[in-house]
């Protein structure tokens, strides 16, 4: 299976068992290596074990993590980053386990207004929720799949009980967890996407939407813990061959280009200091800008200024419309319809001395033309190896060269 494209289809949510569960059911690794590879972290207590059950008529794998110290205390993100960092695990599985604990515990500390030295998980920093993030990093590097693509994140809706009492759904954490990835409640009155599952995909996942036009090869269903009324609660993994550009806005103009219809918006502003124009390109792509920029110009009476630019949706016009006038202090915004042309897309990991790195790749007319590492990957590896981040992209860019 390995370079295959998966799909990961969350129409019943997304927790941390499913996902396990479903890569399981799809005969990638086996419990006895998610045992020999747990076994290397100083962590105790515990036992894993896989179920095949029915639920509502399909054939699913569970994934159950048993824990024999329900006792085990709030963990700080230092203490399971020295967990992660001191074990013997593979440098790829560590720097994605790494990775992914790093987005929840942004999303904790922006969601309860705390600093990442001081934000403790509970949820998270139970043995389950660490064992059910490292299995599905250890799943995921067996399956070496060469693009991860998932469907709309479903919700849930209603209140879910946490250690901070009663929380709307998605919970804070997890709606942080899922900004910029199109969700929706479905008409289910229980939590189906938890912030474990919200941060596994949206950390694997480079793209969300509908499933394109691919010759499938496998399927396998995660067993989730809710008995839901309408549909099975399980998730969904498909894997196979692309075959064709996927359908959706944007037209395919030929193999390997894209072109959307957008939006672009672009004010002068004159009288904003650079902390509030910093502040607002900031608050711009949070909220889903396609892109946000700043270029200087010379405005009446000599003043410098900035003309801020924004590319968005023509559905997103009046959420930047709201946002501009609110945050800025302009008097008005000019808008255009522009084609957006764009390279053909995915993402895949490559192995360096600093552990895996993911890189995005662009395709030109059926040809590699484009390979950019993350950020955040080569940030991470660099402080984790002391290591000049320029020589960690330079290890990315040797590893990826022969993609091109």
């Amino acid at each position: 299976m390995a370079g295959e494209f998966l799909y990961i289809d969350c129409f019943s949510g997304v927790a941390g068992d499913m996902f396990v569960g479903a890569l399981l059911d799809l005969a990638v690794g086996s419990r006895e290596l998610l045992e020999q590879e747990l076994a290397k972290i100083d962590i105790e207590g515990w036992s894993i074990a896989v179920d095949k059950v029915k639920v509502q008529g399909i054939h699913a794998s569970r994934f159950i993590v048993g824990i024999r110290d329900e006792d085990q205390g709030p963990r700080s993100l230092a203490s399971i980053e020295s967990l992660i960092a001191d074990s013997g695990l593979s440098e790829k599985v560590k720097s994605s386990c790494l990775a992914i604990f790093s987005r929840v515990a942004r999303a904790e500390a922006e969601a309860h207004g705390e600093s990442l030295e001081t934000v403790h998980f509970h949820e998270i920093g139970m043995v389950d929720s660490i064992i059910d993030i490292v299995c599905a990093c250890i799943l995921i590097d067996q399956l070496a799949p060469s693009e991860i693509m998932a469907s709309p994140v479903t919700t849930g809706s209603g209140t879910v009980e946490t250690r901070h009492g009663a929380m709307p759904v998605p919970a804070p954490a997890t709606a942080v967890l899922l900004r910029n990835i199109p969700i929706q409640h479905g008409i289910e009155k229980c939590e189906l996407s938890t912030p474990t599952g919200a941060a596994l995909v949206s950390y694997f996942a480079g793209s969300f939407g509908p499933l394109p036009p691919t010759k499938l090869r496998r399927i396998g269903y995660g067993a989730g813990a809710h008995k839901t009324t309408r549909g099975p609660n399980v998730l969904r993994l498909m894997t196979g061959e692309l075959t064709g550009e996927p359908a959706g806005e944007a037209a395919v103009a030929g193999p390997g280009e894209k072109v959307e219809q957008q939006l672009l918006l672009e004010t002068n502003i004159d009288d904003s200091s650079p902390e509030e124009l910093g502040y607002l390109t900031a608050r711009l792509l949070d909220a889903g800008a396609a892109d946000a920029w700043m270029a200087p110009v010379t405005m009446k009476k000599g003043r410098p200024g900035a003309v801020l630019s924004v590319l968005c949706g023509e559905e997103e016009l009046e959420t930047f419309l709201d946002l501009i006038f609110t945050e800025s202090s302009t008097f008005g915004i000019r808008a255009q319809t522009v084609e957006r042309h764009c390279l053909s897309r995915r993402s895949q990991a490559v192995d360096t001395l600093y552990g895996g790195i993911r890189v995005k790749i662009g395709s030109w007319r059926g040809k590699t033309v484009s390979i950019s590492p993350e950020f955040e990957d080569c940030r991470r590896a660099a402080a984790e190896h002391r290591v000049p981040l320029k020589e960690v992209y330079a290890a990315a860019r040797a590893a990826a060269a022969g993609l091109l």
